[in-house]
């Protein structure tokens, strides 16, 4: 079986981001492998004092409906709101919208977002059942998942003007290389605030996306991963 390539990308400091390239979501043979790595990552992230919360992105949600309806009762997901913070506000479909849809393009209604209300154990079932659907999304960050969540409802909901889009209880971020490429001094730290570690399987990249305020080099070493350049990890 091939190694899996992890990528460094490079981020304005004190935060250090890394790619886990993948073929595809849902994930293949390689979800095992895959599974233990970003597990270890987020184990040793966790540090004394840190909490780890899993989301779910609604956007691919046909690749994990078995497991999330099966577990709904035991994870009770709350629905919210992800918001891309280097792109316009979300807002509902307009005309244009209708009219790329009808030449066949993808366009979602709104990026929403699943948080669990299950506690700890939904959170790592969820992990452990849907990572490598495309769907999950974890942030490691310090306080209570209310204070990470008030945060980013005090960061990103002034930034949206439609009334219908302001009344969602919570809303997070969402990042992928684009974002991470075009940041500047300062961006991170407003997008992720509590948040000490950052984790989103990013289809559009085929990656899985980490974004640190740690050392994410002694990260992935702990996780299991063997240096193969200054910019470059792999994981046999």
């Amino acid at each position: 079986m091939a190694a899996i390539h992890i990528e460094i990308v490079s981020v304005a400091p004190p935060y250090q981001a890394a790619q886990i390239k993948v073929s595809r979501f849902p994930l293949g043979s390689d979800t095992p492998k895959i599974k233990g790595i970003v597990t270890r990552i987020l184990d040793a992230a966790a540090k004394d004092g840190l909490a780890s919360d899993v989301f779910l992105q609604n956007e691919f949600f046909n690749n994990g409906r078995q497991q999330f309806d099966a577990h709904v009762a035991e994870w009770q997901p709350e629905s919210g709101l992800g918001v891309w913070p280097d792109r316009p506000p979300p807002e509902l479909w307009k005309t244009t919208d209708m009219f790329r849809m009808a030449r066949g393009e993808r366009v979602p209604l709104m990026y929403r977002v699943y948080r669990l209300g299950g506690g700890v154990k939904a959170n790592a079932q969820a992990l452990d059942l849907l990572l490598g659907s495309g769907m999950v999304m974890t942030v490691v960050h310090s306080g209570t998942i209310d204070k990470l969540l008030s945060y980013y409802k005090d960061t990103f909901l002034p930034t949206i003007k439609q009334e219908n889009l302001r009344i969602l209880p919570f809303y997070v971020p969402l990042l992928d290389t684009k974002s991470l490429h075009t940041s500047h001094d300062g961006d991170l730290s407003k997008w992720l605030g509590p948040g000490h570690l950052y984790l989103r399987e990013s289809p559009g990249d085929n990656a899985i996306l980490i974004v640190t305020d740690s050392d994410l080099n002694a990260l992935l070493e702990r996780a299991g991963a063997k240096r193969g350049g200054d910019n470059r990890w792999s994981i046999e």
